[in-house]
């Protein structure tokens, strides 16, 4: 395989901060020749903390605000655009005025603030600080200055308003006694009713001077938030929360989030795997720790205390704490801008997905009414194939953790070893306790399975529904799609990838040099390797293959229509599973040779298949 695709090279021209009508801060850049900007505040420091604040804390705001709006400002093609590949992973030139100019032009922070932001977002960034002209700094444009006190917190932690802050922020404050300052920043106004609830409703029940709210709006202006992922996001909500830990002198600050969500293994097959968020990833905080400390002179730990645990213990945690009754008014869902007062989840996210069941494990639905969500987990239809798929994929996966080991685990998702390297523990244990967890996580998963099917009938439910899609052939299908094969008849497939040689004179697809097809199986599949081939050529990412629409399809193997081109392929999977049985393999690996991607068409499995050309097809 060739290089990885060019980044696309956009320059960023950051200038001087100025106030906008509303008095916030708004900081302006030119990306491309076109102006963009985002405004932000940040409520409660007293204004004799926020004085005592060295310029490059205001910077370092400054700098991850930056990155934050110029992330938003450019899109990366987005899912339909069949040049995603390409499109994905971007490089930003930005040249950016900071007032502490010798700290940012130090070789070991600039190069570790660019790798840190590169592990975040995939992209390039590339900084060329300069020196911001000489004048005075008014610090009431980035905050609302709150009263003085002798106010100081034990613990400095981002707050969300999801389950998992919420539990964290529990914890803290009445098993640890001690005293919280959460950390939140919003963009939406919905959000932010949801954070000021809950904080009230902790300072009524545990005292009002176990915690304090620390806001902070940050706001993409008009014309600015061209792309949904944010995926450097946590670099600002880290960067926020490092800034008030330093005008409280503090040296720690924590995410609060379960590990099988900082984990986030691909959760579809056919997703790209690039683009799984990295928020809290044990490399990201490890990545945070060393920036800020060099930043600040001084150790600054950030860490997640929840990492070891899976969703429904932390659900049940909140439970144990005697607050269960706020359930309800934590909000988890992805998609916020659609959220109604009826529905404040939409159900259909993984998000949602994982929130219901974590309840349902937990024995809670009691606080987590069903009607708020749009679509309910087990009795909602799932029109969408994307829908579906983020469904039955989801248990999958779990039935797939909990029959596996520690070293199929590693051989399946070799993405763990990216998290054993920054764990506090030797690499077998890390191993070992990771592949416990998922386990846990997949444990609880499958029990509410079992519940469902044990007493209720499979008509009782809609035939879009989640445990009518997921029968008898999925159940069978994970031990193929994880490579763990109970029937001593059938020899387990390798994890290698199988090779593909087709031969265009003799119109023979031979696979493994076991398994020969002609006729509408290899015309369809010498279709999809041409595809296949071209995206080898551009040195894409596995996960970043394209594929092949069904009209496209249709058109290149002549048939009258889309159902043609379904039936087709559903011949083709029938037809080399039936091959794979006769030579003594899995039959289900001929069937997921060839991929569905929702709302893209079809390609062969990058991760299963090396296609070589033995002649010209």
């Amino acid at each position: 395989m060739s290089a990885a695709a060019k980044s696309r090279e956009h320059h960023v021209s950051c200038l001087e901060p100025i106030a906008d009508v509303s008095g916030d801060e708004q900081l302006q850049f030119e990306i491309d020749g076109q102006l963009k900007g985002v405004s932000l505040k940040i409520t409660s420091l007293t204004k004799s903390l926020v004085s005592a604040l060295p310029t490059h804390v205001i910077d370092l705001i400054e700098i991850a605000s930056f990155v934050y709006a110029i992330d938003a400002s450019i899109s990366r093609g987005g899912l339909r655009d069949q040049a995603m590949g390409a499109k994905w992973h971007r490089r930003f030139l930005v040249t950016m005025p900071v007032r502490a100019l010798s700290l940012w032009n130090r070789t070991e922070i600039k190069q570790e603030l660019e790798e840190t932001v590169m592990f975040l977002s995939g992209d390039r960034f590339e900084f060329i600080f300069t020196q911001l002209k000489d004048k005075p700094l008014n610090r009431e444009r980035y905050f609302d200055f709150g009263d003085e006190g002798s106010w100081v917190p034990d613990t400095v932690m981002l707050f969300s308003g999801g389950l998992d802050s919420f539990a964290g922020a529990l914890e803290e404050i009445v098993e640890r006694e001690n005293k919280v300052a959460l950390i939140s920043h919003f963009s939406s106004t919905k959000i932010k009713p949801i954070q000021d609830s809950l904080q009230k409703a902790m300072a009524q029940k545990l005292g009002s001077q176990k915690l304090k709210h620390f806001q902070t709006k940050v706001q993409l202006k008009a014309g600015t938030n061209k792309e949904g992922t944010h995926r450097t996001r946590s670099f600002l909500f880290a960067s926020l929360a490092a800034a008030i830990a330093a005008a409280f002198d503090q040296d720690r600050i924590s995410f609060y989030e379960n590990g099988i969500v900082s984990l986030n293994l691909p959760p579809v097959g056919n997703v790209l795997g690039t683009r799984a968020t990295r928020t809290t990833h044990p490399q990201t905080l490890t990545r945070f720790s060393s920036l800020f400390s060099r930043i600040f002179g001084t150790p600054l730990r950030v860490d997640n205390p929840f990492f070891w645990r899976t969703k429904k213990e932390v659900v049940e945690k909140i439970f144990h704490l005697g607050m269960a009754d706020q359930i309800a008014h934590t909000r988890s869902c992805a998609d916020v801008h659609n959220q109604t007062r009826q529905h404040v989840h939409c159900g259909r996210c993984s998000q949602c997905i994982d929130r219901r069941f974590a309840i349902m494990a937990a024995g809670l639905q009691k606080h987590d009414p069903e009607e708020a969500y749009r679509v309910d987990l087990m009795t909602g239809t799932r029109t969408s194939v994307q829908d579906k798929e983020v469904a039955l994929s989801y248990v999958r996966n779990a039935l797939g953790y909990d029959v596996m080991s520690p070293h199929q685990l590693e051989r399946h998702f070799p993405e763990v070893l990216s998290a054993i390297k920054y764990l506090d523990e030797s690499p077998d244990v890390a191993l070992m306790r990771l592949s416990d967890l998922l386990k846990r996580h997949g444990a609880g998963v499958i029990k509410i399975m079992k519940d469902i099917k044990s007493t209720s009938h499979p008509d009782d439910f809609p035939s879009d529904s989640l445990p009518s899609m997921f029968g008898e052939l999925q159940q069978e299908q994970v031990t193929i799609l994880f490579g763990i094969a109970s029937s001593e008849n059938v020899k387990i497939m390798p994890l290698e990838p199988l090779q593909l040689v087709f031969d265009g004179k003799r119109k023979t697809l031979t696979i493994n040099e076991m398994v020969e097809l002609r006729g509408a199986a290899y015309q369809l599949l010498s279709v999809l390797a041409e595809k296949h081939l071209e995206a080898a050529g551009q040195g894409l990412n596995l996960l970043d293959y394209p594929a092949i629409p069904a009209l496209s399809l249709r058109k290149k193997l002549g048939l009258s229509s889309e159902e043609a081109v379904r039936q087709n392929v559903k011949r083709a999977r029938n037809r080399l599973a039936k091959k794979f049985l006769s030579a003594g393999l899995n039959s289900e690996h001929g069937k997921i040779l060839v991929e569905n991607l929702p709302w893209h068409g079809y390609r062969l499995n990058p991760e299963q298949t090396r296609v070589f050309m033995r002649s010209k097809v």
